[in-house]
C-alpha cells in the first residue's frame, strides 16, 4: 500500500501536519489562557489596595477582624470567583471566609507577592492557592504596613474557578472553539495543497520509473524516444530524466556494439581459422609428399616442393605477425615515438622495396611531391608500415601494366598523403567496410590476391594513434584512392 514514493510522502506529510495542528491548537489555547490571565490580573492589579483603603481593615497597626469578616462575606457573595485572605508578615494565613476543610495550605509563598508589589515580573504572576496545593493562581495583593514595617498582607485570589484542562477550556468558549476550527481547516486545506503539489512533482518520477521498468523488460535494448528539456529552467527531476535517457541510449549503443563485436569476433575466428588452415594444410601436404616420396622425386621436383612449402610458411608467418601487430595496437601496447623526418625520402625508400614486384608486373609507381615539403612529426617506423600497406594493397589490385601515384602536398599545418591506383575499384557500399579485419571486397579478390584483410585495419589503427584518419575514394574499374594527413614538425 505504501510502496510508492507518493504514498510515503503523503503519509509523512499527514503525520507532520497532524502534529503541527495539535501543536498549534495547544499553543493557541495556552496563549489565549495566558492572555486571559494577564488581562484579568492587569485589570484587578490595584483591587487589594482599593479594598484595604475603602474598608479600613488596617489602622493604627491593627487588623480589624470584624471589618475583615464582613469584607470576606460581602465579596464572596458578590463575586464567588474572588477569594480574600489575610496573611501575616511571614506568609501564614490568619483570616479567610471558607470551610476549614477546603483550606489545604497554611502558608503562602511570599516570593510572588514581593515580585508583584515591586513590579519585578511581567504579568501574569501566579501565587499560592490556599485551596489547591498543586496549582497556583493569579492574585492581587497589598501590604499592610505600620510605618516602614510590613505587618501583613491582604491577599486576593482573582480566579477562583480555573479551567482544569485544555478540553474544558475549548468547550467553554465559543470564540476559542471557532478560532481552533479555523486553524484546523487552514491546516487541512494546506495539507491538500501540499499533497497536490507532491502529486504533481512525483508524477514525473513515476513516469520515469515506468520508463526504467520498460527499459529493463526490453533487456536494455530499446528505449522510447522522449524530448527532454535540458536548459536553465530544468530542475533536478528533468536533469535525472535527461541523464537516464542519455545513459539508456549509451547502454543501447554499447550493447549494439558488443553484439556487433561478438559477430566480428566469430567472423574473425572463422577467417583466422580459414586463413591459417589453408597454408598449414598446403605446407603439411608438401612436406609429407617430400617425406614419403623422397626416393621417387628428382632434385628439381624436391626443390619445387620445398620452395612452395617455404612460400606458404612465409605467408603463415606474415599472417601471424599481422595478427600480433594488430593485437598490440588495439591493446595500446604500441606507443608512437614521435620524431621529425622527411616524408618524401620515406616514400622513396618504400617504393624501392617493391621495385622487383612492380617491375615483374610492369606497374609504374609515380610520385607527385610539392616543392620544399616540411618535415612531418610522427613515428617513422609506423608511418613506413602505413605507406607500405597502402602501396602493397594498390599493387595487389592494380592490373599488369597499370599505374600507381603517390602524392604529397602541404596543407596548413599538415602534409596530405594520397595513394591512388587505376585498378578494379571498390563498390560504394563496401567502402565503409574495407577497414574491418579480414574484409576483402568482392569474391574475386580472395585467396588469389594473397592478402589476409588485415593491412588496412592496421593502417587505420596506426593513424588513429597519431590522431589522424584515413579516407577511401573509389569507382568501379577506375581505381581507388586513399588519403590521410600527418602533422608537420614545428621547429
Amino acid at each position: 500500500m505504501f510502496r510508492s514514493l507518493y504514498s510515503k510522502l503523503a503519509l509523512t506529510l499527514f503525520a507532520v501536519f497532524s502534529l503541527l495542528a495539535t501543536l498549534l491548537v495547544f499553543l493557541h489555547l495556552y496563549s489565549n489562557h495566558l492572555y486571559q490571565l494577564e488581562t484579568q490580573q492587569k485589570l484587578n492589579k490595584d483591587l487589594a489596595t482599593h479594598i484595604a483603603q475603602e474598608y479600613k481593615i488596617f489602622e493604627n497597626g491593627m487588623v480589624y477582624e470584624d471589618r475583615l469578616q464582613d469584607l470576606f462575606h460581602t465579596f464572596m457573595q458578590i463575586n464567588p470567583a474572588i477569594e480574600l485572605y489575610s496573611i501575616d508578615a511571614d506568609g501564614k494565613i490568619i483570616g479567610y471566609n471558607a470551610p476549614h476543610e477546603k483550606i489545604v495550605r497554611t502558608h503562602i509563598d511570599l516570593q510572588p507577592i514581593k515580585e508583584f508589589i515591586q513590579g519585578e515580573r511581567s504579568f501574569p504572576i501566579e501565587g499560592s492557592d490556599p485551596r489547591d496545593i498543586s496549582n497556583n493562581k493569579i492574585f492581587s495583593v497589598v501590604s499592610l504596613k505600620q510605618g516602614a514595617e510590613t505587618r501583613g498582607y491582604l491577599y486576593i485570589i482573582l480566579a477562583g474557578e480555573r479551567f482544569s484542562n485544555v478540553v474544558s477550556h475549548l468547550m467553554g468558549s465559543h470564540i476559542i472553539n471557532a478560532s481552533t476550527w479555523v486553524i484546523v481547516i487552514v491546516l487541512v486545506f494546506s495539507l491538500l495543497l501540499a499533497l497536490l503539489a507532491f502529486r504533481y512533482m512525483t508524477k514525473r518520477l513515476a513516469t520515469l520509473s515506468g520508463k526504467m521498468e520498460q527499459f529493463k523488460q526490453s533487456g536494455f535494448t530499446a528505449i522510447s524516444d522522449s524530448k527532454i528539456r535540458h536548459d536553465r529552467c530544468s530542475d533536478e527531476i528533468d536533469d535525472l530524466t535527461y541523464s537516464f535517457y542519455e545513459m539508456a541510449n549509451t547502454i543501447v549503443r554499447q550493447l549494439s556494439k558488443l553484439k556487433q563485436a561478438d559477430g566480428q569476433r566469430r567472423e574473425l575466428i572463422a577467417n583466422v581459422s580459414h586463413d591459417l588452415r589453408t597454408p598449414l594444410t598446403t605446407l603439411q601436404g608438401y612436406l609429407e609428399t617430400i617425406l614419403r616420396k623422397s626416393d621417387e622425386l628428382d632434385e628439381a621436383e624436391k626443390q619445387q616442393y620445398i620452395e612452395t612449402a617455404l612460400q606458404h610458411s612465409q605467408r603463415l608467418g606474415n599472417l601471424v605477425s599481422e595478427l600480433f601487430e594488430l593485437a598490440r595496437l588495439d591493446a595500446n601496447e604500441t606507443r608512437p615515438k614521435l620524431e621529425a623526418f622527411s616524408l618524401p625520402e620515406l616514400v622513396h625508400d618504400v617504393i624501392h622495396k617493391f621495385w622487383i614486384m612492380t617491375s615483374k608486373r610492369n606497374i609504374s609507381v609515380e610520385t607527385q611531391f610539392d616543392q620544399q615539403l616540411p618535415f612531418v612529426y610522427a613515428d617513422l617506423g609506423l608511418i613506413e608500415r602505413v605507406i607500405q600497406n597502402l602501396l602493397e594493397n594498390a599493387i595487389r589490385y592494380t592490373p599488369d601494366g597499370g599505374k600507381i601515384i603517390i602524392s604529397l602536398a602541404h596543407a596548413d599545418d599538415a602534409v596530405t598523403v594520397q595513394v591512388k591506383d587505376n585498378g578494379c575499384g571498390i563498390a560504394e557500399k563496401e567502402l565503409p567496410l574495407i577497414f574491418e579485419r579480414f574484409y576483402r571486397p568482392e569474391k574475386s579478390r580472395q585467396q588469389s590476391s594473397g592478402g589476409a584483410g588485415l593491412g588496412l585495419a592496421i593502417t587505420k589503427r596506426i593513424l588513429e594513434l597519431h590522431g589522424s584518419t584515413i579516407q577511401a575514394f573509389s569507382r568501379i574499374n577506375q581505381g581507388t584512392e586513399f588519403r590521410f594527413h600527418l602533422p608537420i614538425h614545428q621547429a
